[in-house]
């Protein structure tokens, strides 16, 4: 099958468990994805993590910052070379409803140029 390389700006998400910054492996194919189609076509890829509002902010900083190396040292893993993949500062920590919002559990990929 072929793979289609996506636009500059393009986000490709990979989400989490709550608490967790291990790939499970829905995250490892999300990765693994993100990484073929991005491969040879010389982009850059920012990494930023997210956690959802429950727990401290301090701590919920940490666990996005350890989803974002945990995503990273993945892309690398997958063939990436690592100077193409830089980390940025963890966003806003976002949420639903209740502040435990399943989708705010992430680390978003984001093909820059």
């Amino acid at each position: 099958a072929t793979v289609l390389a996506p636009r500059p700006g393009a986000s490709m998400p990979v989400y989490f468990a709550k608490g967790q910054a291990t790939l499970d492996a829905n995250g490892e194919t999300a990765v693994r994805m993100a990484a073929a189609s991005t491969m040879g076509i010389g982009t850059a890829l920012t990494v930023t993590g997210y956690a959802d509002a429950s727990g401290s902010a301090a701590a919920n900083v940490e666990l996005a910052k350890r989803r974002a190396l945990a995503v990273r040292d993945a892309l690398v893993a997958a063939g990436i070379q690592s100077q193409r993949v830089r980390l940025a500062a963890p966003a806003s920590v976002t949420g639903g409803a209740g502040g435990s919002d399943d989708k705010a559990r992430r680390v978003d990929i984001v093909v820059t140029q």
